[in-house]
């Protein structure tokens, strides 16, 4: 099966009427549209299925179809579950239907009989995923505040949006919880926090994955009444649901059930135990009905033809019922005059108006309220990066105590010593900031697919908030490391030497940020990033300048200093130490050469002193190559499908 396109129109939505928000702070809200019918006919959807037969050997992909060709209809006002067994099909049916699922499919969605993209679905409808992901440090408020500000309007003002939020979660029964980190929230808060999110804009549609999975009956029970009241309220409330208990199984309107990519039933709860019924299937007295109808259409590993042949029987069953064909009547023939919704306002679409010109905000705000979470993110962390920047300076003093007083009068014996603490500062500076940014992106991945895929904000504003946001810490640390070492150590050169030591510090830091980013985006997995990382580091310091002499490497691998940060941060901070030192003390100790001066020493490693400029200017270079591969590989990555 090749190139499976849903034969949905792919027109913009954006143009219409505009609002006139100045009128009313809360324009729109509670006024969603009535009567609003969504149907789906012949639809499928296909998956590629990975066959790895050997690692010696390029995988397999083998198409696989999910859905056969389903029909369906749902009108607003109810609360509808789609049930059925682990692989029936009914997640995959919900993604479909809601527009989340990136996969191949083919037939036809529509809005009261109207063809309808994936834009204008994505516009009108909320999706609560399973599990939901966010920033865990933020509280409840601080949440809310952040999704409001990138969801709603542009034009509805602050109040407006604390008004809603407000609402929100007193009608959710969260409002007390707004202090509350979100890690801390129950299970049955957490969801209600994820429905109130979706409901921010009033979308008329609103699509639920496993709601109650997780909870108790109780939270269960609680989470369902919520559903409810809102479709009961005027909206379409469509669930995917696992074998739900008696008395929330009783709160749905209407009830799907998959088999094996199938329909086997759709209708009202009555009219499901009128129809298994009639095929002899008649739920037990005080037995779970939800349970029992999912039982049915389950396959059991040690009866599989006759779980299978009990399946096609009920489908087949189902497809001849009159249900199925009232059901088929109402989602009509689409074939013979296809229509869509194009923005335009008449009497078909008119309720749509407020949906299709709501103005995101623009690539400024977005920066600005990621760096808002972000900063946030690092205040409710705060002991973390404290312990992490008290580590630093441990390692500072333990690396600089050794060598106090050896800078007073320098001998020969103290060259070494002044090369091992200018390398171990440089090596420290560089390590740790590779590492405090390395699981970014490997943790953040899951939230930025589903924010992103959601036109939360772009990856550009996101990637750029996370670079600025590294710089800070970039800055203010290595100063402070540096003038321990440089301290400590009684380094020698006065506050000229103290600052262009804190500058070098500084420029590797941020070089370093941006190295750990690039391994960090470019990587699936840490444990990868780390595997690469090693040879790569490895052949780094071995070109700075400490175990290999430059001068006297063979041209055919002395190039490989120049991809070395190491490198270029040692030669600087040596050229710093060594080239303004006229005289060394020699001593007498057979074998050791007398080297007077600081340049004889730089030429003895193979350093020059007009490099010190270039290596600069190199670690700026490194830095911005590796963030523009870095942002790329955000990008690109940010265009996966994500998971719900």
């Amino acid at each position: 099966m090749k190139d499976l396109n849903l034969k949905m129109p792919t027109r913009n939505v954006l143009t219409g009427a505009v609002v006139n928000w100045e009128d009313d702070e809360m324009a729109g809200f509670g006024d969603t549209p009535e009567n609003l019918t969504l149907s789906w006919k012949d639809l499928s959807v296909y998956r590629r299925k990975k066959h790895q037969t050997s690692m010696w050997r390029s995988p397999t992909y083998e198409e696989v179809r999910v859905l056969h060709g389903v029909n369906g209809v749902v009108s607003s006002g109810n609360l509808v579950a789609l049930m059925g067994s682990s692989g029936a099909g009914k997640t995959t049916l919900l993604a479909a239907i809601s527009r989340r699922d990136k996969s191949a499919m083919t037939g036809y969605l529509m809005l009261n009989g109207r063809l309808a993209g994936a834009d204008l679905i994505a516009r009108i409808s909320g999706f609560v995923p399973q599990e939901d992901l966010a920033i865990e440090d933020l509280t409840v408020a601080e949440h809310m505040e952040f999704m409001a500000r990138l969801m709603m309007d542009k034009r509805s003002t602050s109040a407006a949006r604390a008004r809603r939020v407000h609402q929100l979660l007193g009608e959710l029964g969260v409002v007390n919880c707004n202090r509350t980190k979100l890690k801390a929230l129950s299970g049955g808060e957490r969801k209600r926090v994820s429905l109130a999110v979706q409901l921010l804009n009033d979308p008329p549609i609103l699509f639920c994955d496993e709601p109650t999975t997780g909870l108790d009956s109780s939270a269960a029970s609680a989470v369902v009444s919520r559903l409810r009241r809102l479709a009961t309220g005027g909206k379409l409330v469509i669930c995917s649901v696992h074998q739900p208990a008696s008395g929330v199984f009783e709160l749905f309107h209407q009830v799907v059930l998959l088999a094996n990519g199938r329909i086997a039933f759709q209708g009202t709860i009555e009219q499901a135990d009128q129809f298994f019924a009639s095929l002899n299937f008649k739920c037990p007295v005080g037995f779970n009905a939800a349970e029992y109808y999912v039982s049915l259409l389950g396959i059991e590993t040690e009866k599989e033809m006759e779980s299978r042949e009990r399946i096609r029987r009920i489908c087949n069953e189902y497809q001849r019922s009159d249900i199925a064909v009232a059901i088929e009547n109402r989602v009509g023939d689409v074939k013979d005059e296809i229509e869509y919704f194009n923005g335009t306002v008449d009497e078909k679409n008119v309720h749509f108006e407020r949906y299709l010109t709501l103005v995101k905000v623009n690539y400024f705000v977005q920066f600005y309220w990621l760096m808002w979470r972000n900063i946030l993110s690092i205040k409710h962390s705060k002991n973390i990066y404290i312990a992490e920047f008290l580590l630093f300076m441990f390692v500072g003093l333990i690396i600089s105590i050794p060598y106090h007083g050896h800078f007073q009068e320098l001998d020969q014996r103290d060259i070494q010593n002044a090369e091992g603490l200018l390398y171990l500062t440089i090596t420290e500076t560089i390590f740790l900031f590779i590492y405090a940014v390395f699981i970014t992106f490997p943790s953040e991945l899951p939230i930025l697919l589903r924010e992103t895929a959601s036109g939360l904000y772009a990856p550009f504003p996101y990637y750029v908030s996370k670079m600025i946001f590294w710089i800070p810490r970039a800055i203010v640390e290595p100063v402070l490391f540096a003038t321990l070492v440089f301290t400590v150590a009684g380094l020698q050169g006065g506050f000229m030497n103290w600052l262009g030591f804190s500058f070098i510090c500084v420029l590797c830091a941020n070089y370093a940020n941006a190295y750990g980013s690039f391994l960090s985006s470019v990587f699936d997995k840490m444990e990868t990033a780390a595997l690469v990382s090693v040879p790569f580091d490895l052949v780094g310091t071995m070109f700075s300048g400490i175990y290999l002499n430059l001068a006297s490497a063979s041209p055919y691998i002395s190039w490989l200093k120049y991809i070395s940060g190491f490198y270029y941060g040692i030669e600087c901070i040596s050229i710093l130490q060594w080239d303004s030192i006229e005289s060394i003390n020699c001593v007498n100790i057979k074998g050791t050469p007398c080297i007077k001066t600081g340049p004889d020493v730089l030429r003895k490693f193979g350093f020059a002193e007009e490099h010190f400029w270039r290596n600069c200017a190199c670690l700026a270079i490194m830095y911005l190559t590796a963030h523009t591969i870095s942002f790329l590989m955000v990008v690109k990555r940010s265009r996966g499908t994500p998971v719900y």
